[in-house]
């Protein structure tokens, strides 16, 4: 049986602009300078994570405190997010013919209340997010949890993301990688949008 595993910001959910704001927030309570064409390209290519360490590091800030402001911020701006084009009418599509649903994200645990939003949360068997405590992407410890737990086929199971540690997490996991904005790959397959993925499977 196939298996998706899809990451959440900007695989799912379009939640750059709730998440820039969040940022710029953050910014601002620090008295920071916010480049908003650098940041964003930097948390799209590395993380948000990445991103607030460099932060803390250069400025002597608390990195913790960084981080737990800016998820408090973003948070609030939960209520912005809206899905990727298609996102519902694929996953009922699929679901209807049988492929199984998770979601792996390093979004804290309101990804579930943003998916019951939508309306789609009852496409997903477990959504794990960062209240889990696996470590974080490209190390695939919560893909090897998801595998385990439910026996999952590793060469039909496929982790649906749009960045460069959503192919490498798949990789280190030993699974297929379907991604919204990388190359295509031995492992990795790109797609223009979450539409290309039904006729992808059947290929």
């Amino acid at each position: 049986m196939t298996t998706l595993i899809w990451d959440f910001d900007g695989t799912l959910v379009d939640s750059y602009e709730a998440i820039g704001e969040a940022l710029k927030d953050t910014y601002a309570h620090y008295d920071l300078t916010f480049n908003e064409e650098w940041v964003m390209s930097f948390i799209i290519k590395e993380s948000v994570k990445a991103l607030l360490y460099k932060v803390a590091k250069e400025e002597d800030l608390d990195f913790a405190e960084l981080s737990s402001f800016f998820k408090k911020e973003q948070e609030a701006s939960d209520h912005k997010i809206n899905p990727m084009p298609h996102m519902a009418e694929i996953l009922k599509q699929t679901k209807q013919a049988g492929v199984s649903h998770f979601v792996y994200t390093h979004k804290g645990i309101t990804a579930n209340d943003v998916l019951e939003r939508l309306g789609v949360h009852q496409y997903f068997t477990e959504v794990v997010t960062s209240a889990n405590g696996f470590a974080r992407k490209p190390e695939p410890e919560a893909i090897d949890y998801l595998l385990e737990k439910y026996h999952l086929d590793k060469s039909d199971t496929y982790y649906v993301g749009d960045r460069r540690i959503d192919v490498e997490a798949a990789e280190n996991a030993g699974i297929k990688s379907i991604n919204l904005g990388q190359p295509n790959s031995k492992i990795n397959q790109k797609i223009a949008d979450l539409s290309d993925i039904p006729v992808l499977l059947k290929a």
